[in-house]
C-alpha cells in the first residue's frame, strides 16, 4: 500500500501540472508560445483523475475504522470529522466545478474564462495542502505556504509538461523563452522560500543533517540532490538555448525541457515519499519507535547509535564527491558537444547517487 500511494502522489502531482500548464498556456498569445492543441476530454479526465487520486491516502484509514464502525459509518466518519475526509470532500466538490466549467467555457480564449479557471486550480491545490503535513501541524500558515509551495511547481512543471509533449513543433521558441524563463525564475524563487518555511514546520526541533538518521530525512536529503542538476537543466533551457537556436533556427529543443520534466518527475516522487513517512518532530522518539532509516542502514559502515549527526572529511567522501562533480560537469558538456540528452539525464541521475553516497561516507552518528 506504502509503494501504490506513492504512485498515486506522484500522478496527482502530474495531473495537477498538466491542467496548470494547459490553463496558463490559454492564455499567452499564439505567437508567444509553439502550437499546442489539448482536448476538452484530455482536461475533463486529468480533473476526475485528480478527485480519484486525491481519495487514495484515505483507504487505507477507512479499512482501518471499518473494521470498527462498518464501511458506511467509517466512510461517513472520515469524510465529515477527519481533516483528511473535509480536505478530500472539498477536492471533489471543486473538481465537480471545475469539469463543468471547462465543459462550458474550455474552448473560450477569453481572458476571463481563464482567470476562472485558474481560480479553480488554486482551490484544487488548497484542497490538496489541506491534507499535508504542514496543513496538519500548522493549520492555516501550514496550508498556505504548502499551496504556494504546489503552485510553483505546478506553474514551472507544467509549462514544460505541455511544451514538451503536446506541442507539435518548436515555432516561437525564442518568443517562448522571453517569458518564460522569468516566470520559471520567480517559481524557483517561491519554492525556495516555501520549501524552507515547509522545512521548518515539519522538521522542527532537529538540525537538518539530523534527520538523516530516518527515512525522512534521507528522502529529503535525495529531493535536495536532484535539485542541483534540476537547476543545471534550467540554466541550459533557458540561458545557453536561447543562444542556440538564434544560431540554428531549426534547433530542436523539446528533449533537453523532457529532461528538466524528467528530473522534476523524479522529484515528484520523492515528495510522494515523504507524504508517507512521518516527519521528524521528536527525532529521538521516532527512531526509538520506527527506528533507522532502511537506506541509511543499507550504506552507512559505521554505528548507528545516537540522534546526532555530523559531516566531517574524509578519504572515500571526497572521491564520491569529485567524481559526483564531475558527472555534473559532464551532464553540462554533452549539452555544449549536441550529444544526446537522454545520456545527459543518466549522467545527472549518477552525480545525485554518487554526491549521495559522498555525504553518507561523511557523516559521523554521536
Amino acid at each position: 500500500m506504502f509503494f501504490f500511494t506513492i504512485w498515486s502522489e506522484t500522478l496527482l502531482y502530474l495531473c495537477f501540472s498538466f491542467l496548470a500548464g494547459a490553463f496558463i498556456l490559454r492564455w499567452i498569445p499564439t505567437n508567444s508560445k509553439p502550437t499546442i492543441k489539448i482536448s476538452t476530454s484530455l482536461q475533463l479526465f486529468t480533473v476526475f483523475s485528480i478527485a480519484l487520486l486525491s481519495f487514495i491516502p484515505l483507504i487505507q484509514l477507512i479499512i482501518h475504522v471499518a473494521g470498527m464502525e462498518g464501511i458506511g459509518s467509517a466512510v461517513e466518519s472520515i469524510l465529515l470529522t477527519f481533516r483528511i475526509g473535509n480536505a478530500w470532500l472539498f477536492t471533489f466538490i471543486i473538481c465537480i466545478v471545475t469539469a463543468f466549467y471547462i465543459t462550458i467555457f474550455g474552448n473560450d480564449h477569453r481572458q476571463i474564462f481563464i482567470i476562472g479557471e485558474l481560480f479553480l486550480l488554486f482551490l484544487l491545490t488548497i484542497g490538496i495542502a489541506w491534507s499535508s503535513h504542514a496543513g496538519s501541524i500548522e493549520g492555516v500558515y501550514g496550508i498556505a505556504i504548502h499551496t504556494m509551495h504546489v503552485l510553483a511547481v505546478s506553474v514551472w512543471s507544467g509549462i514544460l509538461l505541455i511544451v514538451g509533449w503536446f506541442s507539435s513543433n518548436s515555432s516561437n521558441w525564442l518568443a517562448f523563452l522571453r517569458w518564460f524563463h522569468p516566470t520559471a525564475i520567480g517559481c524557483f524563487l517561491l519554492i525556495i522560500v516555501s520549501g524552507i518555511l515547509l522545512m521548518n514546520v515539519t522538521t522542527a526541533g532537529a538540525d537538518y543533517t539530523d534527520t538523516f538518521l530516518v527515512s525522512y530525512g534521507q528522502s529529503l536529503l535525495l529531493k535536495h540532490l536532484f535539485i542541483i542538476p534540476l537547476i543545471l537543466y534550467a540554466l541550459i533551457n533557458g540561458f545557453w538555448m536561447k543562444q542556440r537556436i538564434k544560431k540554428d533556427p531549426t534547433y530542436n529543443p523539446k528533449p533537453w525541457v523532457r529532461v528538466e520534466f524528467f528530473i522534476i518527475t523524479i522529484i515528484f516522487i520523492i515528495t510522494g515519499a515523504l507524504n508517507e513517512q512521518s516527519p521528524p518532530m521528536n527525532l529521538e522518539n521516532l527512531i526509538e519507535h520506527g527506528g533507522y532509516a532502511p537506506l541509511l542502514n543499507m550504506f552507512y559502515n559505521g554505528s548507528l547509535e545516537g540522534s546526532k549527526v555530523a559531516l566531517i572529511a574524509t578519504d572515500s567522501g571526497l572521491f564520491f564527491a569529485v567524481i559526483a562533480l564531475i558527472c555534473l560537469i559532464g551532464s553540462l558538456y554533452i549539452y555544449r558537444m549536441k550529444k544526446n540528452a537522454t545520456f545527459s539525464f543518466l549522467v545527472s541521475v549518477i552525480f545525485v547517487v554518487l554526491a549521495y553516497f559522498a555525504i553518507i561516507q561523511s557523516i559521523v552518528i554521536s
